[in-house]
């Protein structure tokens, strides 16, 4: 008998699974350089390709809208993270925006049959941005509105059953005091801190293929 032998396709190697992640400027990786930012380390470390479609200074009305061609443009995509708020908050010193926007994005990919991946961004520093910022943005605030919005997207993701990654607990210490030494500019991580957010991207999404392939 002749031994079998195996085709191109059985040697080929899998694809790897893909995630599209819309944002804005934390999901950009504003300030650090390409190598540097999040997504690139957990896109070598968990094998996923990470589609980085962070927009600087966008919100979650912008995100709705870029959702929406996503989804005509790319045929079923597999799974897409949603990470944006902020700029909601700093630009209407309200979070009912972001609430609606980011409900509206997660409803739509469940009923799209495509898997949500929502990214709470951790807090900011009030005392600690650019000096011209403050005339236009109550940090204090907006710092306030920001962790009231992070609860409330943790909350409505355990009522959908929709994955999370909280980027809170990276940011803060022991006591619960801001690690100012994770920050570029009290708004953005700077290289150590897109360091930890890789690391525990990564370690999600490892799971969560093992969790699909099952």
């Amino acid at each position: 008998m002749c031994p079998s032998l195996s085709s191109e396709a059985d040697s080929a190697p899998l694809p790897r699974p893909k995630l599209y992640c819309l944002g804005d400027s934390l999901t950009f990786g504003y300030g650090v350089s390409p190598r540097e930012r999040w997504l690139t380390l957990a896109s070598e470390r968990s094998g996923w390709q990470l589609m980085n479609r962070g927009v600087c200074g966008d919100t979650t009305g912008g995100m709705l809208v870029r959702l929406r061609e996503l989804l005509t443009a790319v045929r079923k995509p597999q799974a897409v993270m949603l990470m944006g708020g902020a700029n909601d908050i700093f630009y209407s010193g309200s979070e009912q925006g972001a609430r609606a926007n980011m409900g509206a994005m997660i409803q739509q990919l469940l009923t799209a049959g495509v898997l949500p991946l929502a990214a709470i961004p951790m807090p900011i520093v009030p005392d600690w941005h650019p000096e011209e910022w403050g005339a236009v943005v109550d940090f204090r605030q907006a710092d306030t509105l920001l962790k009231r919005y992070g609860d409330w997207l943790a909350a409505y993701c355990r009522v959908f059953h929709v994955k999370t990654v909280d980027f809170r607990p990276l940011f803060l210490d022991e006591e619960g005091s801001i690690r100012r030494d994770l920050y570029l500019d009290g708004l953005h991580p700077n290289p150590e801190g897109h360091r930890q957010m890789a690391a525990l991207l990564s370690g999600l999404l490892q799971e969560w293929e093992a969790e699909l392939s099952r």
